[in-house]
């Protein structure tokens, strides 16, 4: 089959394209990506074909389904996984076959796509393969959401994580964020007593993306910023409090902290917009041992 014939499908939020990248790079570089207008913005310095949904009203959906008729593809890999998706493929008329995550057809010239993508995940996450970072600047990605403040740790407890990796590091630190976030940026680096730049806002997609590959270290409440710093082979410590942990990137050199002692059995809840003090008791000491083999120059 000609890899010209092949597309991917991923729409959704930032931090779940964030999570297919590393499988997407495996991909051919001429491979089509069938995406949203953040995903084309996010994935534009490594690939150049894209199809892309520019909203969701069915106007839009028209005109993507009669572009991809046009290429007449002979597979599209589906990282979505929904129902659109998979009315999309065949209102495209796909010729061949869909893989999915969640299935398989066996058909398929490929095999089980849980296996390819644990395959490529073991390879990409490599120990052997790690190379350490420059010890210029460590990345406190405190805005998560504007419109989800139980995601956010009180500014005295940044202060904290601040103070430890500073003893441990002396690096300066940038501050990550959307624009939408400047506002709570701002004032956790205020608080900061240590040189530290905010860039919330001031960056496009693909300069994050540059951020997250030479910093030090990124300690991260969202996970669009652990998934693009991981990715990057950056050492990661993700910060959970309102979500579940199970979102951490799957990479050696990335780990979760939570308050152990407001949830003791590492339960946390798939998400909930309850403020609550979820974040006061987590140690992020416990996140650095953990990456301790990375942290070494």
């Amino acid at each position: 089959m000609s890899k010209r014939n092949m597309a991917v499908i991923k729409f959704s939020a930032l931090g779940d394209i964030a999570a297919c990248l590393q499988f997407i790079r495996s991909l051919d570089p001429n491979t089509y990506i069938i995406t949203s207008p953040l995903g084309r913005s996010f994935l534009e310095d490594e690939f150049s074909n894209f199809l892309v949904l520019e909203d969701k009203s069915i106007k839009s959906h028209i005109k993507l389904i009669c572009k991809i008729r046009k290429h007449d593809f002979h597979d599209i890999i589906d990282l979505q996984g929904n129902d659109r998706c998979r009315l999309l493929s065949k209102l495209c008329r796909i010729a061949s076959h869909t893989i999915t995550h969640n299935g398989y057809d066996p058909n398929s010239k490929y095999q089980p796509f849980s296996s390819l993508v644990q395959e490529i995940s073991n390879k990409v996450n490599d120990t052997r393969h790690y190379r350490p970072k420059p010890r210029e600047y460590i990345i406190l990605n405190t805005g998560s959401s504007a419109k989800w403040s139980a995601k956010r740790p009180p500014a005295w407890k940044w202060k904290e994580f601040a103070n430890t990796l500073d003893q441990r590091f002396g690096l300066p630190f940038k501050l990550t964020g959307s624009e939408f976030e400047i506002d709570y940026v701002m004032s956790i680096a205020a608080a900061l007593p240590f040189e530290a730049e905010v860039v919330a806002g001031k960056t496009s997609l693909v300069e994050l993306k540059v951020l997250c590959r030479n910093a030090f270290l990124t300690v991260s409440t969202d996970s669009a910023a652990m998934h693009i710093s991981a990715a990057e082979g950056t050492p990661t410590i993700g910060i959970f409090g309102s979500t579940t942990q199970k979102s951490i990137p799957a990479s050696p050199w990335a780990t979760a902290v939570w308050d152990n002692s407001y949830y003791p059995n590492g339960n946390l809840p798939k998400c909930t917009s309850d403020i609550g003090n979820y974040y006061d008791n987590i140690i992020l000491e416990d996140g650095l041992k953990k990456l301790e083999p990375f942290l070494q120059i």
